[in-house]
């Protein structure tokens, strides 16, 4: 999409003033040095910002997970002697970084784990590691970098709440042969915590067989975290764990590494995490200042009846100062001719589960945003043109009146993100009105009560337009500022952060993710020329590269009934 002269002049035109005085500056994080590629996370009103950053520059090598004598190994580095002692080049080094990242995707038992996606904060300035249940070891200088860990939300500046695997470690098993062989286990699978300072809290579902699993979202100024856990077990959990138990069955294997296998399940030729272990439920934990859990209420769900109690499941993905949580729930449609189940939109509150918006035309919808004005914001899942979309709700708990704003075309798939108590709602739009499954994206905003729905491309600087093309504003905090994920145009670089440079000595320019911090400034947007707001169609992402990877309520909408217009 290109802002003309004349496109702006009809903006200026009809968009009210409030929204249009909110023009922006663009800072780009310090976590650029940290990684090629960096996601936004959230913000808040003290402006300390979470990002994720992947494939961090310059990772430790355990040197004792490598078998120098495997034919594997041998055929593959250049240099094995240099390598034995830690002196790598950049072709070995590369190449032990890229086998240590593909045994973490593939749930190896026997390499070491290195994580893709790693957590950040920064004030802008400088920049600190989340480590979660990282720990610092001699043997390899440092944090292992090992557990992928996700920044979701903080508060204060102070409690940091995010997501992460289990912390690695390796025991030693004597197999049948006589040889000892090195396994790398884990005592859980997925985990929520927050983080105060150096203070570490696990933030532990209902359910803790086999570590249990819990997810967080957001956390608010009454330290009240919203997520998900476990509420109980699957057949397949207990079944796996009696095969564990069984030597005959386990095999020439320690236990231990036996229960890290049952998180993970071959699919297309590729390890991927087991679904359907747990049953899950929306969590919500009470923390004190320090961090300190005080108190955790699982919710149930929509459906009703008898044999519902263990059907369905739940997801708490925001809660607001009022403590009232808000996510999506399993719920129960009664048609002429059969019984269907689909997702809602619901209020988690006082122990209590209740439906926002009450009409099965809506389904499926999950709410993904509410503030302390009564507004909720949500996607509810459409098909389009013959292709799913995600529309955005906005519903008012004052009236109980709901609407759908346009985006920036009819079609437009839009799913918002974050909303602040100034009603102003930010995510990411389509911006391209093709017939694909897949379409380009741009971060807006829009102002609930002007009515307005603006591309924040346009709202940066000519300039900053040039460089950087907005794909999805994550957060918005009460001071107005936005932490967006931008694409620009940056040297290549290495596993040392070297750049990368073709035959002719020149540099290799790719396509680069980055966060920034947009803050405003309070005077009306530039007008571009053509040159200068080329930006806004130099580039662009398909909508779900980075959206739908971190959307939590993503994964309920599949098999699902779905609204055709």
């Amino acid at each position: 999409m290109k802002f003309t002269r004349l496109a702006s002049a009809v903006i200026m035109c009809t968009t009210s003033l409030p929204i249009l005085a909110a023009s922006y500056t663009v800072a780009e994080l310090p976590t650029q040095n940290v990684s090629q590629n960096q996601y936004a996370a959230s913000i808040d009103d003290t402006g300390l910002i979470l990002t994720t950053a992947q494939n961090r520059f310059n990772p430790p090598i355990d040197l004792g997970l490598i078998n120098f004598e495997n034919d594997t190994i041998i055929s593959n580095l250049t240099d094995i002697e240099s390598a034995r002692i830690g002196n790598f080049n950049t072709e070995d080094y590369t190449y032990l970084a890229n086998r240590a990242l593909t045994g973490a995707r593939n749930s190896s038992l026997f390499t070491q784990q290195l994580s893709e996606f790693l957590a950040y904060k920064t004030d802008g300035t400088s920049f600190d590691y989340i480590n979660g249940f990282d720990t610092e070891t001699e043997a390899l200088g440092g944090f292992a970098f090992s557990m992928e860990t996700t920044p979701r939300d903080s508060v204060a500046g102070t409690h940091i709440i995010g997501n992460t695997v289990g912390p690695f470690r390796t025991i030693d098993h004597t197999n049948i042969d006589g040889e000892n062989v090195q396994f790398v286990v884990s005592d859980f699978d997925q985990r929520a915590f927050v983080q105060v300072g150096g203070n570490i809290t696990p933030l532990l579902p209902i359910e803790v067989t086999l570590g249990g699993s819990s997810t967080t979202s957001r956390i608010n100024n009454n330290y009240v975290v919203a997520g998900t856990g476990s509420f109980s077990g699957s057949v397949s959990l207990t079944q796996g764990i009696e095969n564990c138990a069984d030597a005959e069955v386990r095999g020439d294997q320690p236990i231990e590494a036996c229960h890290r296998s049952i998180y993970s399940v071959a699919s297309g030729g590729n390890i991927v995490r087991r679904t359907g272990l747990w049953l899950q439920r929306a969590h919500v934990w009470s923390l004190d200042v320090q961090g300190n859990v005080l108190g955790t209420t699982a919710y149930g769900t929509l459906l009703t009846g008898e044999d519902q109690e263990l059907l369905g499941t739940s997801q708490a993905i925001d809660i607001n100062n009022a403590d009232i949580a808000v996510g999506v729930s399993s719920v129960q449609v009664d048609l002429e001719d059969r019984v269907v189940f689909s997702t809602a939109a619901s209020i988690f509150q006082n122990g209590e589960v209740t439906r926002i918006l009450a009409g099965d035309e809506f389904l499926p919808n999950s709410a993904i945003g509410i503030n302390d004005e009564g507004y909720i914001v949500g996607v509810q899942a459409q098909i389009i043109n013959q292709a799913q979309r995600s529309r955005m709700f906005v519903y008012n708990m004052n009236n109980e009146e709901i609407e759908f704003p346009g985006g920036f075309f009819a079609s437009s798939g839009t799913i918002p993100r974050s909303i602040n108590n100034n009603n102003l709602v930010v995510g990411a739009a389509d911006i391209e009105a093709s017939s694909t499954a897949t379409r380009r994206s741009a971060a807006f905003i829009f102002d609930i009560e002007a009515n307005t729905f603006l591309n924040l491309n346009s709202l940066m600087t000519c300039e900053d337009q040039l460089e950087f093309n907005l794909i999805e504003a994550i957060d918005i905090n009460e001071n107005g500022e936005i932490v967006a994920t931008a694409i620009t145009k940056r040297p290549g670089r290495n596993v040392r952060a070297e750049a990368v440079q073709d035959d002719s000595g020149a540099d290799v320019i790719v396509d680069t993710w980055v966060t920034l911090k947009l803050s405003p400034t309070g005077a009306a947007a530039q007008i571009c020329t053509d040159d200068e707001d080329v930006g806004l169609e130099r580039q662009g992402a398909s909508t779900g590269l980075v959206l739908f990877a971190m959307l939590f309520g993503a994964a309920m909408f599949r098999r699902r009934l779905f609204v055709r217009t």
